[in-house]
């Protein structure tokens, strides 16, 4: 399951305790808590594709530090949100308790677009709308559609990058490729470690752990399918070409391979899916690992 991470810009989160509780309650939303404009666009920055929506207070503070709040800093958040709406978009809502913004929501949201909520008495009509916002927003479309592929926390983000690609039919988008190629370093990372290759993933050795994967008798001892390695092979080929900016980025801007990045990340969730189905306990990964080591020195009886 994914988790859908909710921003909350909110100066003294303490006292609403309550309404965190409710709702993260059922493990599915977290909260993620800012207490200023400044860290909130910096995180925002380096994580949008992990939102699946944002609750903003009003008056909140400029910068770590700062004692005065203000509600040009929900307007900085709100502005570096719909900057951020080409790698995606999420939607936003307004949290305050202070009447002077609330006598007049309409009003409100005509000046700011977006809705306003009251968060007096932990307002429930605020988790209920926060869990609509989850429920609607691309990623849990994502969650549901490629639950399977998401087999580690470690590649949430990458992966999240790469379907939102797939999802929205963005066939020109070069970049899927190093986000691809991310993924594979974490899976020849993870294959080392459960004994499933003899060759150390060192950062730039892909296509040898590719290689050691894809040998002959690697499937016929049922260690890899035959399916999955050629995936591997397919995949690492061109996410390492694609992630280099060569042929392969320059004829996908140009659409001229329109299904290049669809049949590559298909391939990718093969390769997930397949991954998540290897047991992981210690006793597979000894029989494993004195499989591979045979296979690496020659030693497999024919």
């Amino acid at each position: 399951m994914i988790k859908k991470l909710v921003l909350w810009v909110e100066n003294e989160p303490e006292k609403l305790r309550n309404f965190k509780r409710d709702i993260e309650d059922d493990g599915e939303i977290e909260l993620v808590v800012l207490k200023d404009a400044q860290s909130a666009s910096a995180y925002l920055e380096d994580n949008i594709e992990k939102l699946s929506g944002a609750i903003l207070d009003i008056e909140s503070f400029k910068t770590p530090g700062e004692e005065e709040e203000t509600d040009i800093s929900f307007g900085r958040v709100r502005d570096k949100l719909n900057k951020l709406e080409y790698r995606n978009k999420i939607e936003y809502f307004a949290f305050t308790g202070k009447g002077k913004y609330l006598k007049d929501r309409k009003d409100f949201e005509e000046r700011f677009g977006c809705r306003i909520l009251d968060k007096n008495y932990q307002s429930v009509e605020a988790e209920e709308y926060i869990k609509e916002i989850v429920d609607r927003h691309i990623i849990a479309k994502i969650s549901s559609k490629y639950s399977s592929a998401f087999i580690s926390e470690a590649i949430q983000l990458d992966l999240l990058k790469v379907l939102m690609v797939l999802e929205r039919h963005d066939t020109r988008n070069a970049g899927v490729f190093n986000d691809i190629r991310k993924i594979l370093d974490w899976v020849m990372e993870y294959c080392y470690k459960i004994g499933l290759s003899q060759v150390r993933f060192d950062g730039a050795n892909l296509s040898e752990c590719s290689k050691f994967l894809g040998r002959g008798e690697m499937a016929e001892k049922g260690l890899v399918p035959f399916y999955v390695q050629r995936c591997l092979h397919s995949v690492v080929a061109i996410a390492n070409e694609g992630s280099h900016r060569l042929q392969i980025d320059k004829d996908t801007k140009e659409g001229l391979a329109p299904y290049l990045v669809r049949s590559t990340v298909f391939e990718l969730l093969t390769i997930l899916h397949w991954l998540g189905t290897v047991p992981a306990d210690q006793d597979s990964i000894d029989e494993r690992e004195d499989l591979t080591l045979a296979i690496l020195n020659k030693k497999i009886e024919k």
